[in-house]
């Protein structure tokens, strides 16, 4: 996972891109927005070429740009999600949002709604590199977003049945990244009381607020009838833009597994990246994988385990 820049940070830099993100959240007009995403554009045009990921046509991405939210169908087997699960049974999770602790997910802590994986275990667990630099949804992104994308969080989490639910992410809410796609694969099987995502279609084009806040699940019913709550077995993929209001519903009857990429023009503003040994025998395109894997050199076999702050949102 990525880091949140602070304002107390010692890198003025990093000081100065943050103050640049909220400066952005100033800019709710979606015309200026539209503006300033094709200002960006022409300009990672003359600096780095033509996109050839943009110049196809991908005939899903209207519907996307009507609703929303795209289904993407089933992108793992059975057995690459076994496999996957295999390779985490005895990682650690990271509850970046309660207490700060190291756990296995076979045990999570008492009171603990979320856990995170590390970036490094991430990027090194089984088929994830291939998934997040498969074609179709590389096209997808460039063309929703107008260019070669930028992978810009990369993320496993585990939300687990509790009476404390996180409200950040699994309350009904919205994300401000300007030129931005999220693409989620369940790697358990999701139902209604397994922790279904739910997207209300059609809000993403809402004029975006200064002050992002929480939606109620009333509000939410009473103002747009509620949600589309997205099921399906380990494998399910989908994309939504995250400018609309969306939540990951609380998990029930049992935890639910989750891998999130999302794909920007730029890096996001309020991210401190530090990217990560990549250990398999894969070779990826370096520009869109430069937030979260280093450059190719010598290596040790074995990553260097460092805590995530959480920084995946549903």
């Amino acid at each position: 996972m990525q880091k949140y820049i602070s304002f107390h940070s010692d890198d003025r830099f990093a000081r100065l891109k943050l103050f640049g993100y909220y400066a952005q959240r100033l800019t709710t007009s979606r015309k200026v927005r539209r503006l300033a995403t094709r200002l960006t554009i022409g300009w990672l045009r003359m600096r780095y070429g033509v996109s050839r990921l943009a110049e196809r046509r991908f005939a899903a991405t209207e519907a996307m740009r009507t609703k929303g939210y795209l289904s993407l169908g089933s992108l793992l087997s059975q057995e690459q999600c076994a496999e996957i699960l295999g390779y985490l049974r005895d990682k650690q999770l990271f509850a970046s949002r309660g207490g700060g602790m190291w756990f296995p997910m076979s045990a999570p802590p008492n009171g603990i709604a979320i856990g995170d994986y590390a970036l490094d275990t991430v990027v090194n667990c089984p088929h994830i590199m291939e998934l997040a630099n498969h074609p179709m949804i590389l096209a997808l992104a460039s063309n929703y977003i107008g260019y070669i994308p930028t992978i810009t969080t990369m993320g496993i989490r585990c939300s687990f049945p509790t009476d404390k639910i996180d409200e950040d992410v699994q309350g009904f809410h919205r994300d401000s990244e300007m030129g931005s796609i999220k693409v989620m694969i369940y790697l358990t099987d999701v139902d209604a009381s397994s922790g279904p995502h739910v997207y209300v279609q059609g809000t993403h084009l809402d004029r975006i607020p200064i002050r992002l806040r929480r939606h109620s699940d009333m509000e939410v019913m009473c103002k747009h009838g509620g949600g589309v709550r997205i099921t399906g077995p380990a494998g399910t993929a989908f994309a939504i833009d995250t400018k609309g209001i969306h939540k990951g519903a609380p998990p029930i009857s049992c935890p639910r597994l989750l891998l999130g990429i999302q794909y920007s023009l730029l890096p996001c503003l309020i991210y401190q990246y530090e990217p990560v040994e990549y250990f398999g025998n894969a070779h990826f395109d370096s520009y869109i994988n430069r937030l979260m894997v280093k450059r190719r050199l010598d290596h040790p076999r074995e990553a260097k385990k460092v805590a995530p702050v959480s920084t995946m949102r549903e």
